[in-house]
């Protein structure tokens, strides 16, 4: 089974609470560089190498969980919640719709809603 991640972008770095946050749940967290948000974020999950240059920028820092268990995404929220990690941030999991789109896409996605 994959190990579950949490995709941080738009951050030059993972925020320290959170890393202490995923951390406990076995879960490993990457501040995606911004050379990588010209390929699909499903990519990025996967640790492959940034072949497209992006197109736009993103205009909110989000983060993208993958690979979460069933009740460990609920587990990690209410944590980072009770913990005050990075509340007002986007927050989304990775789908079988937006795994193809890059992240200038998925924010722009994120924003509307």
């Amino acid at each position: 089974m994959e190990k579950p991640k949490i995709l941080c972008y738009g951050m030059k770095e993972v925020p320290s609470g959170l890393a202490a946050v995923a951390k406990k749940l076995g879960a490993v967290c990457r501040a995606v560089p911004e050379e990588e948000y010209g390929m699909p974020v499903a990519a990025s999950a996967a640790g492959l190498p940034a072949v497209k240059k992006p197109e736009g920028s993103i205009s909110e820092p989000f983060l993208v969980f993958v690979s979460f268990p069933e009740g460990a995404l609920d587990l990690c929220l209410a944590a980072m919640r009770k913990n005050g990690v990075l509340p007002g941030v986007l927050k989304s999991v990775l789908t079988q719709y937006n795994a193809v789109w890059t992240p200038v896409k998925l924010c722009e996605e994120l924003c509307r809603e």
